[in-house]
């Protein structure tokens, strides 16, 4: 990836669901609002995810997204809603089984290589930790797909929000003191993420961003409030 100039401004294009939402807002309303060579298309949709795509095809709206934005990089968090069971090709899939991992697996992969068969790399961001611990042991296992698949496809990379929103011992945490001030991380419901905290992960995202491709960022990674976070990919 280039180093991006003002005549050759760099387009992230972030997609997800209503958590993607979240970091949309953090990135494009905050952390590069300011800055005249990044673009960011905030285009996640709530509700959405992979495994209904009857209800909203991904695949087919980050087609059409690439084509009107040709974007450097296509940021994902999505998964909050894709816990589910689901149909393939008239057959019940239920979650957790061989066959929904493949196939979930699957759908994943063809998000990334869409992306990077486009040209534009992949920064694909893990579920964060939730309030309840069921809800957070199937974000785990949908993380430990992205991360397999982000290592199977070159030019995408896998980043942990885990740590971002988790305390020293690994638990949940609704907020968090930083710069001496106490902010809201996390929504009421244990799921969604506040404004503070969706400000704080696209800060975490920077450093990762300009490591895996190369380039600088404005504002700097060294003036982030950021927490200990975790890169593979």
């Amino acid at each position: 990836m280039t180093q991006p100039t003002a005549q050759q401004p760099l387009t992230f294009v972030e997609i997800g669901d209503s958590l993607g939402e979240d970091l949309g807002f953090g990135l494009g309303d905050s952390v590069f609002a300011s800055d005249p060579l990044v673009r960011v298309i905030q285009a996640a949709v709530g509700d959405s995810g992979l495994a209904r795509p009857d209800y909203y095809n991904w695949p087919a709206q980050l087609e059409s997204l690439i084509q009107k934005y040709h974007p450097g990089a296509v940021i994902v968090f999505i998964g909050g809603n894709d816990a589910q069971s689901f149909v393939q090709n008239g057959q019940y899939v239920g979650f957790g089984t061989a066959i929904w991992h493949r196939v979930y697996s699957a759908r994943v992969a063809q998000m990334m290589s869409e992306a990077l068969d486009a040209g534009a790399r992949v920064l694909w961001v893990g579920m964060p930790i939730m309030q309840d611990s069921g809800f957070s042991a199937e974000m785990q296992a949908l993380n430990s797909i992205y991360q397999a698949e982000a290592a199977e496809h070159p030019g995408a990379t896998y980043f942990s929000s885990w740590p971002v929103f988790s305390g020293s011992n690994g638990q949940y945490v609704a907020s968090s003191l930083i710069g001496g001030q106490e902010v809201l991380l996390r929504d009421p419901d244990g799921v969604h993420i506040a404004s503070g905290g969706g400000d704080l992960l696209a800060q975490d995202l920077v450093s990762p961003m300009e490591k895996a491709w190369g380039i600088q960022l404005f504002p700097q990674s060294s003036s982030s409030t950021s927490t200990s976070t975790s890169l593979s990919g």
